[in-house]
């Protein structure tokens, strides 16, 4: 298997859903040392001028991923700039179902990666936590 999917329904409609997804992502993203690239210098993220970029403390950033389809309300995709050895892609779809919005994650390339990383993120267990942070909004 060279992807995996994960997905939520959120109760809101998709325009809503993507616009929160992009524009609000530093404020939903859950801060921690397994969620940044440097966690002792990273103080935000944030899709900006084309890329998705983790912001540093010292006005640095890294750009984590590379935007390659931005159609809103209905579709992202970014080309992951983490993994040296490969060419991997994160596609965000936002579909609308009854009470709200199916936000499906397809995180393709994981045959590029080193066997044991590929098989953590096949189990789904990473998007399926973030896709939480993004939903969790909504929890009483």
């Amino acid at each position: 298997m060279t992807s995996v999917r994960a997905g939520v329904t959120v109760p809101v409609d998709p325009a809503a859903a993507f616009r929160i997804f992009t524009d609000e992502i530093d404020r939903w993203y859950v801060r921690g040392r397994h969620s940044w690239v440097d966690p002792a210098r990273a103080t935000g993220i944030r899709f900006q001028d084309g890329y998705l970029r983790e912001l540093w403390s010292d006005g640095g950033h890294v750009d984590t991923g590379r935007i390659i389809a931005w159609e809103p309300p209905h579709r992202l995709v970014w080309a992951d700039l983490i993994n040296p050895t490969g060419r991997m892609e994160i596609e965000v779809t936002f579909r609308p179902v009854e009470g709200g919005t199916e936000v499906l994650l397809e995180h393709r390339g994981l045959d590029t990666l080193p066997p044991d990383v590929a098989g953590r993120i096949r189990r789904g267990y990473s998007w399926n936590i973030v896709l939480r942070w993004f939903a969790d909004q909504w929890k009483d």
